[in-house]
């Protein structure tokens, strides 16, 4: 629920836009859906891997001071703690860019049936899942089972896809900016988040030593990153050959800031060529290379990159606009009264 100071002509929301109608997108909210994404990506897979893969026992028996001592087993440690500082920073970007605490607090003590309050819910839930279960693997917790980790794991993947697709559709439901009602949206911002979580855990791999059986996982995730790379591209380009089809003016000058003007930088180099042409060569050749952990570092860092900078074009793009105001349209009014709380 938003709340907006009645004198104040084009106050801020709170929710990354202004009481006038104009979009007040900025960087920190770019940062939280960047950071809000991979976190979340990074918890969904690190707990679909333990789940099915490494299924690292817990309880009495099972526990040894500190992380594991199996690389598979270190690599999910870490990569549940990488994922959470940046969930939680993703979040403490959301904060300052609201700019005071109380709206943040109005979500959770008054909620409404909204996007935004589901959203913020299950943001809560994921950052409170991710603390448990890295909590679990540092510290010495010999009360907890398996059973109970493997609940916690369920929830986090179902969770923290949930906070990955909420990142795109709020985007995609702000009423207002055309540009962003794509459908590809959502998807994009879903393909970004789990292969950005993916990156967190590349990384994580760098530092871990490795034998035969955490080679081999890592081989696993990095088919299945290049899968997400591919179906990324595609969904990519499908967003752009939708709006180019649009005879909406402000789609249509959004989409010239994307592909031509002020924002074609960092789409095609930034996102396009670093993002995901750079890494889905580097993945190919790592996984026949003895210097892998090497390449899938740089990789890792190019993905993130990329990541970072489909979210700042697409923003940027429909924010940026010599087009004042975009023809408005009753779902525009009924998505906007919604987050004023009107």
């Amino acid at each position: 629920m938003c709340h907006t100071e009645p004198d104040t002509v084009g106050a801020s929301c709170g929710c990354g836009f202004s009481t006038d109608g104009k979009a007040m997108f900025g960087t920190l909210a770019v940062v939280y859906l960047f950071l809000g994404g991979a976190g979340a990506g990074a918890i969904a897979l690190c707990s679909l891997i333990d789940l099915v893969w490494v299924k690292q026992p817990f309880g009495t028996a099972a526990y040894v001071p500190g992380p594991s001592i199996d690389p598979r087993g270190r690599i999910v440690d870490f990569g549940f703690l990488v994922g959470l500082i940046a969930l939680v920073m993703g979040i403490v970007s959301l904060l300052f860019d609201l700019g005071r605490i109380d709206r943040a607090l109005d979500l959770f003590l008054s909620p409404s049936p909204t996007l935004l309050t589901v959203g913020s819910y299950a943001l809560a839930a994921l950052a409170l899942i991710g603390a448990c279960l890295a909590l679990v693997r540092f510290l010495y917790l010999p009360d907890v089972p398996r059973s109970a980790v493997v609940v916690l794991e369920g929830a986090g993947l179902v969770v923290g896809v949930a906070v990955m697709l909420y990142t795109g559709l709020l985007l995609q439901t702000i009423g207002g900016v055309a540009f962003w009602a794509s459908p590809f949206v959502p998807v994009l911002f879903v393909l970004s988040s789990l292969s950005s979580g993916a990156a967190l855990l590349f990384a994580v791999a760098c530092f871990v030593e490795q034998d035969y059986a955490s080679v081999r996982m890592l081989r696993g995730l990095v088919r299945a990153d290049a899968v997400l790379i591919v179906l990324e591209a595609v969904c990519a380009a499908a967003f752009v050959a939708l709006a180019g089809t649009s005879e909406h003016s402000g789609i249509r000058e959004s989409l010239f800031a994307l592909t031509e003007g002020s924002v074609a930088a960092v789409w095609w180099f930034g996102f396009v060529a670093c993002g995901l042409a750079a890494p889905l060569v580097i993945e190919a050749v790592s996984v026949r290379n003895r210097a892998a952990q090497v390449l899938l570092g740089i990789a890792a860092v190019l993905v993130l990159v990329g990541a970072f900078c489909l979210r700042f074009g697409i923003v940027e793009a429909g924010v940026h606009r010599e087009l004042v105001l975009e023809p408005a349209t009753e779902e525009t009014f009924t998505i906007t009264d919604e987050m004023f709380g009107t």
